[in-house]
């Protein structure tokens, strides 16, 4: 359980070192984080049991599916973050993508 909580922090840290330059930090304590979480590593663990997907290197299946989680996560927040705070182009954008 140490090595995947490791693995999973690495994930974490990767993410918020490749964006450092605009300033992504992730708190793992978010309550919106929480739940995607534990829905990414049950998807995880099923994905294992499985024989479909053929996973050769169980950890680096996890530190990809952390990272995605955590980038997707990130991005998501930070497009709610800029529409709430330029509404005006958000309409724009949306008018032009309809016509």
């Amino acid at each position: 359980m140490h090595r995947f909580i490791g693995i999973i922090l690495n994930a974490k840290y990767r993410v918020e070192e490749d964006h450092q330059d605009i300033g992504v930090l992730i708190p793992l304590y978010d309550e919106e984080l929480k739940p995607l979480m534990t829905k990414a590593l049950r998807r995880y663990f099923n994905a294992l049991g499985s024989n479909e997907k053929h996973i050769k290197n169980v950890e680096n299946y996890l530190y990809g599916t952390m990272q995605n989680l955590f980038g997707i996560w990130w991005n998501k927040k930070a497009v709610r973050k800029y529409a709430a705070k330029y509404p005006e182009e958000q309409n724009t954008d949306n008018e032009r993508a309809w016509n």
